[in-house]
């Protein structure tokens, strides 16, 4: 999601729409209780672990007419010397992997994969993600990214880029290429047809490759004239599944990240989005039945992981902070109304799903306006109450010369003032289920149970600047190490023990 510059007077009427919508706002009930991680499920590794995801989107500039980001290797060496990033968000964009209808872009797919390695050399994983804002570039002359131009069909309707951004999807031209691709007017299926081929291809070309984690399927849906009801049920739900299916025809292991759609749910809204099966359960299930068919005795063969690998990728921009607001007063009560509406929904609709929960895109404040520090404190510990991953918007640094700070790091890969606030503490692998993170001054907790077929240690990625020093360790398990040149503590389970603490503190 790019960062608008909004003037006084947008801000003054989006602020006005989000009191209205704060004041008649329901909370919901019944969706979830104090401690609303539990009963997640996780994203696991190859070992069994649970894998807490956390680094960066790679990047807005990946939106322009190269679809390629402006970054280094040596960005990426940095990003996870400095951060302890883990995972990237890496944008594509589909009018570059297919410029004509049936015909990829094979050198351009040859330079993602170039990149794609740099991160694999780092040992982060990496995450596709199919970027598009307002549909594409050819919607609205000046705007958008994301479809090329042989798939946007605005039939001559006109299109100006509005200030904030985001009501250029309200344009008569973006309406009617949604409402094509969508099919919603009936007369081009083939639009969404070709986006799964595309899918399909991109998959079968990185289904080997390690440093891939999963697909994911869309940025951010919008539905056109379909909203809400309408269309996260009825037309994206399904839309999902025919790219899942496709996709498993050429990979069975990735996860595929799914996304609600972004209006009003990216505030802290419900979705209707359905269930999206794998087809990996059923070709798990036949084989289970196929082999204990063939067993003379009783009891059943437990395969390595039979398990669903669909993942909520929901997004968090709280609107008073989106439209370039900061993070005090009565602004500040009405998003951390949002943080509770949000975590409430959006956990709700994991377990509904039956779905790990990763939120693919979260921050984005400018660190020039009040309060933008406590903002990104009070989302990461919201991330570390729910122990789930995240990746941040995004990991461009600020032009030359610009006011606004968004970026963690610069283009020499030293932490700035945001990169500061988010160098925190985590546990990038848990041997098991985690039941607990938390961060204080100097302190950093975390808890977890065991989990069968588990193995490998859990690992605990520590920042220089809370712990300077070799750490203190307090663990109800034996055998633990310190890594110092990557700063990670690793912690085996003792064998026969259930649950599992460690307490770690500056020397």
């Amino acid at each position: 999601m790019p960062r608008p510059v909004v003037t006084t007077a947008a801000r003054r009427l989006a602020l006005a729409a989000l009191l209205v919508a704060a004041c008649t706002t329901v909370l919901p009930t019944g969706t979830a209780s104090a401690d609303q991680g539990d009963g997640l499920r996780q994203i696991t590794d190859g070992q069994g672990r649970t894998l807490v995801l956390r680094g960066l989107n790679t990047s807005s500039d990946a939106k322009g007419a190269s679809g390629l980001p402006w970054i280094e290797r040596r960005n990426v060496v940095a990003e996870r010397q400095n951060l302890g990033s883990n995972v990237v968000r890496y944008v594509l964009q589909w009018k570059n992997i297919e410029p004509s209808p049936g015909r990829y872009d094979e050198r351009h797919l040859d330079e993602i994969a170039r990149r794609v390695a740099w991160y694999r050399q780092q040992g982060i994983h990496v995450v596709l993600d199919m970027h598009q804002d307002i549909y594409g570039p050819y919607a609205c002359k000046g705007a958008g990214d994301g479809a090329p131009a042989w798939a946007t069909i605005t039939d001559g309707l006109p299109c100006t880029p509005q200030d904030p951004w985001v009501l250029t999807y309200l344009q008569p031209a973006v309406l009617r290429a949604y409402d094509h691709f969508w099919n919603n007017t009936g007369k081009h299926p083939e639009l969404m047809q070709r986006y799964v081929a595309m899918w399909k291809h991109v998959a079968a070309r990185f289904a080997k490759d390690p440093a891939v984690l999963g697909y994911d399927l869309m940025n951010e849906p919008f539905g056109g004239s379909k909203q809400f009801g309408s269309f996260e049920g009825p037309v994206l739900t399904p839309f999902y599944q025919r790219i899942t299916n496709a996709i498993r025809q050429v990979d069975r292991e990735k996860w595929v990240f799914v996304e609600p759609q972004a209006l009003g749910v990216n505030e802290g809204f419900g979705t209707s989005l359905g269930q999206v099966r794998d087809p990996r359960v059923r070709a798990a299930a036949a084989k289970l039945l196929q082999q204990n068919a063939q067993r003379s005795g009783t009891g059943l063969t437990r395969l390595s992981d039979p398990s669903s690998r669909i993942v909520l990728a929901a997004h968090f921009y709280p609107g008073g902070v989106d439209i370039g607001g900061g993070y005090t007063g009565v602004m500040k009560a009405l998003v951390q109304g949002e943080f509770v509406l949000w975590r409430q929904n959006m956990t709700a609709a994991a377990k509904r799903l039956n779905a790990p929960l990763w939120v693919g895109e979260i921050g984005g404040m400018d660190f020039s306006q009040p309060g933008a520090a406590d903002f990104t404190r009070d989302w990461l510990s919201m991330a570390d109450d729910l122990r789930v991953g995240w990746a941040y918007w995004s990991n461009d640094p600020s032009a030359k010369g610009s006011s606004e700070t968004y970026a963690p790091l610069d283009r020499e890969g030293t932490l700035t003032q945001v990169g500061k606030v988010m160098a925190r503490p985590f546990p990038r692998a848990v041997a098991g289920v985690p039941t607990k993170i938390s961060a204080g001054s100097g302190t950093f907790t975390v808890t977890w149970r065991s989990s069968r077929g588990v193995s490998g240690p859990t690992e605990i990625w520590l920042p220089a600047t809370v712990f300077p020093g070799t750490p203190k360790v307090k663990a109800t398990d034996r055998t633990h190490r310190w890594d110092p040149a990557n700063r990670i503590l690793s912690v085996w389970n003792d064998q026969g023990r259930t649950t599992h603490s460690i307490t770690i503190t500056r020397s």
